[in-house]
């Protein structure tokens, strides 16, 4: 059985604890688009992925990722945006380049640090395929439309 006085001494370091949460909590800022490094997460989310002259490239969130086959459209990308709160008209499908470059700055942000995987652009190689980046190795190489690759939608703001 539980003495009162480890009972007194258990609630005092829980106050010192609790003092501790309360004064990060008042210390804490939010990460805003202004203040926001590449690399960083903002609120809703996204990933920063490039700041320059008041714009900002943004990546979506890891949650509105889907695996698809290759399309002009990526409808299941749009809806799942649309279904987390995000205006789907306000993303677009990334380029091979677009990945490549998320590949070189935030690997572990965009990719979440699991197991290789490949990754849908809206860049076409020809009429049976198109490009996809592989994130493994940050390669980009034509696969065939009917492949299932993974997709993120990107999207450009100004600050």
């Amino acid at each position: 059985m539980t003495s009162k006085t480890q009972l007194q001494s258990k609630i005092q370091e829980l106050e010192t604890q609790l003092k501790e949460f309360k004064s990060q909590l008042n210390n804490y800022q939010e990460v805003t688009l202004e203040t926001a490094k590449v690399g960083d997460v903002l609120g809703d989310g996204s990933i920063v992925l490039q700041k320059s002259n008041g714009l900002a490239l943004l990546v979506a969130p890891a949650s509105t990722e889907v695996e698809a086959t290759w399309s002009k459209e990526f409808p299941e990308v749009f809806q799942k945006l649309k279904e987390q709160g995000f205006n789907p008209s306000q993303w677009f499908i990334p380029t091979k380049e677009q990945l490549q470059l998320a590949y070189n700055v935030i690997p572990s942000r965009f990719h979440g640090g699991v197991d290789a995987t490949y990754y849908w652009s809206s860049t076409e190689n020809n009429c049976t395929s198109a490009w996809a980046v592989d994130f493994g190795i940050g390669s980009p190489y034509g696969n065939s439309k009917a492949a299932t690759c993974c997709v993120r939608a990107f999207r450009c703001v100004t600050y």
